[in-house]
């Protein structure tokens, strides 16, 4: 079954990931477009939860959040934030879907885990089998910032270029082929990632570019010096995403009977 490696996430990373979403718009803007959805549940499954983006402020409104995730550095720092806000209605599932059984819940959620959402995924047919009231996918949608300026870094860094088909087309062409015509909703929100100092910047983008020595760090120095924005003490990289929020309720348009999650 696919999965998100948890060897991407380090302990580092995870802590860059979270600033930004201290910062970020993109829990609200997500479920603003399914509250109507969002209106008649009372538990949620969220798949590929990371840190808690949606799964922190689904619990903060829902009787129980189930929140699977694979990475042992994001699983960890979510039960971090659990407990720092007090909640206890959050169940953390370490594995990665399909790994484990899961109960069914109202909502099936699942945000930007494009394996878990890529054309030919089984989750794309499974997800309904263990939601009750509807299923929610987020992925990047046409218009989205240029991240982390990876489209003019790539060429002159890598040798390569950045980017790929729309995810947004992919997963909506997908779950037309399984008699799924969901509602999709663009949102647009921001993403910006700050840094405490210049340094600290470079670290980033050498540690996600893959990249070692003085000759890029000093490029990317240069370059991030003038592309960041200062905001009181902090370095700012600004993000504006858009994303598509593709979600329907289940029973329907979907008429197939997929596979319980765990069985094969």
């Amino acid at each position: 079954m696919s999965r998100r490696s948890g060897e991407f996430w380090t302990q580092r990373k995870v802590g860059w990931y979270r600033r930004a979403l201290r910062r970020s718009d993109f829990a609200p803007k997500v479920l603003g477009a399914i509250a109507p959805l969002l209106e008649e549940c009372e538990t949620a499954l969220d798949v590929g939860a990371g840190c808690g983006a949606l799964a922190i402020p689904l619990a903060q409104r829902l009787r129980r959040v189930t929140a699977v995730e694979p990475a042992p550095a994001m699983a960890k720092a979510l039960a971090e934030e659990v407990r720092e806000r007090g909640l206890t209605n959050v169940s953390i599932v370490e594995a990665a879907w399909g790994d484990v059984p899961v109960p069914p819940h109202d909502l099936v959620l699942c945000a930007h885990v494009a394996n878990l959402l890529e054309r030919e995924s089984p989750f794309l047919r499974e997800a309904p089998a263990c939601a009750l009231k509807g299923v929610a996918f987020v992925r990047d949608a046409t218009g989205s910032g240029d991240k982390f300026f990876f489209k003019e870094l790539y060429p002159v860094l890598l040798g390569r270029p950045y980017g790929g088909p729309c995810e947004q087309e992919e997963t909506v062409e997908a779950l037309a082929r399984l008699g799924v015509a969901p509602t999709v909703t663009l949102i647009d929100y921001r993403s910006d990632q700050p840094f405490t100092d210049l340094a600290e910047a470079c670290d980033f983008w050498m540690e996600y570019m893959g990249l070692q020595g003085e000759e890029p760090r000093a490029f990317l120095r240069t370059f991030l010096a003038g592309r960041l924005v200062r905001d009181g003490d902090e370095w700012i990289a600004p993000y504006p995403k858009r994303a598509a929020v593709i979600w329907w309720r289940v029973g329907a348009s979907f008429s197939s009977s997929p596979l319980p999650t765990g069985e094969r």
